[in-house]
């Protein structure tokens, strides 16, 4: 399996801090195959030959699309974080 780059870490922190990601608290993910949507981490397109995965917030009810490394960045600080 993929191990994060350390940018994707600093990455998602950064948008935790600035509010544009939620803290992942309770997975509500979908995955598929990718979407041509920009990932919501580092901001580039997956691609089709990629897995994309869904990310909604149980709050807002806001979906969002990631690289599954990217998720794994996201969900690893956002641990940090609790």
């Amino acid at each position: 399996m993929e191990q994060p780059h350390p940018d994707l870490f600093a990455r998602a922190r950064n948008k935790l801090w600035d509010d544009d990601l939620w803290p992942l608290r309770d997975d509500h993910v979908f995955a598929g195959p990718g979407s041509g949507e920009t990932c919501a981490v580092c901001d580039r397109a997956i691609e089709s030959a990629e897995i994309d995965y869904e990310v909604t917030c149980p709050r807002h009810k806001t979906t969002v699309h990631v690289h599954i490394v990217c998720f794994r960045a996201w969900r690893e600080e956002s641990q940090r974080s609790a």
